[in-house]
């Protein structure tokens, strides 16, 4: 008797024909493995970092020093997730996305001596100016907004 398991099927990551390579902006959401709080706290609405969080933070400087057509614009760390939006700037050159954060989730795991980032993450591709100022409003309002943030563990909410 031959009986074949049925995998559950994976919803894909990136939209289907998209080139995550070209110039534009793009909104990165990266968590923690399991959402563990490992990058710091907030406290009264202000990010304080971890170790880990500090690692995490120094490498999002090194983005721009190994690809040079790309730029962070803004990022937020926060307890078990960072935000990001970065830019491409030369379509000839630019690597893609997903390269990018393999990178920089692999040097920061090394530095940090442990892996700590769940393998996907989300991304989103910014087409407008308007929304590209309420991305970066976003990102700098989260700390202060963490108590209402969906990406903390469910065993704290009240």
């Amino acid at each position: 008797m031959n009986v074949a398991k049925e995998w559950p099927s994976r919803k894909p990551n990136r939209v289907a024909g998209k080139d995550y390579s070209r110039n534009g902006a793009y909104f990165l959401t990266i968590c923690t493995k399991d959402r563990h709080e490992l990058f710091g706290k907030v406290q009264d609405g202000k990010m304080i970092l971890s170790s880990f969080g500090e690692i995490v933070q120094a490498e999002l400087h090194v983005i721009e020093a190994v690809y040079s057509t790309v730029v962070v614009d803004s990022f937020v760390v926060m307890p078990n997730h960072v935000h990001i939006l970065l830019h491409l700037l030369n379509e000839e050159a630019n690597p893609y996305v997903s390269r990018i954060i393999q990178q920089w989730k692999g040097s920061v795991s090394k530095k940090a001596g442990t892996p700590l980032w769940q393998k996907l993450f989300h991304d989103h591709a910014v087409d407008t100016a308007e929304e590209f100022r309420k991305i970066q409003q976003y990102i700098r309002d989260s700390p202060a907004y963490w108590k209402e943030d969906v990406l903390r563990p469910l065993a704290e909410f009240p």
